[in-house]
């Protein structure tokens, strides 16, 4: 299966996706983390990233960052609890992957795998290997569009 762009660049747009993920507490304190990826992954900044645009392909983690909250966001967000531990991180590797092997936009990533179903995942696939848990996330994608077929 071939992905949505180039395999040269998914391991850079997964780690900076990842990190930004697990740092935006630190990027922006206080803000609601869950709000953050739920906006990101409907952004036009993610769009460029399924398609590798290398302007934003290759920007680290706080440029991304500030890119969206500066450029999408008019410089605001909305304030909430962390969502806590490396969660964030294992969701942002998931989405990026996801993404990419399937060749799905971002937008419906997060409406086929909402974040409470990653959280609910989280526990029996983090420690699975990524291979593994995009295998599983398909499978449970596939159940669900099956159940709401019938």
């Amino acid at each position: 299966m071939t992905g949505a762009y180039s395999d040269l660049y998914v391991g850079e747009i997964t780690e900076n996706q990842s990190r930004m993920f697990l740092l935006i507490r630190d990027y922006y304190p206080g803000i609601d983390e869950k709000w953050f990826i739920e906006t990101w992954m409907k952004s036009n900044t993610r769009q460029y990233l399924d398609r590798a645009m290398p302007k934003w392909a290759g920007m680290m983690p706080l440029e991304l960052a500030n890119w969206f909250i500066e450029e999408e966001c008019n410089n605001e967000y909305k304030k909430g609890k962390p969502w806590g531990g490396f969660l964030p991180q294992w969701v942002g590797i998931m989405y990026s992957l996801y993404q990419w092997q399937y060749n799905v936009p971002s937008r419906q990533v997060i409406e086929e795998l909402p974040l409470d179903v990653m959280e609910r995942c989280y526990d029996p696939f983090h420690e699975a290997g990524d291979a593994v848990a995009i295998e599983k996330l398909r499978e449970l994608v596939i159940k669900n569009k099956d159940a709401n077929v019938e």
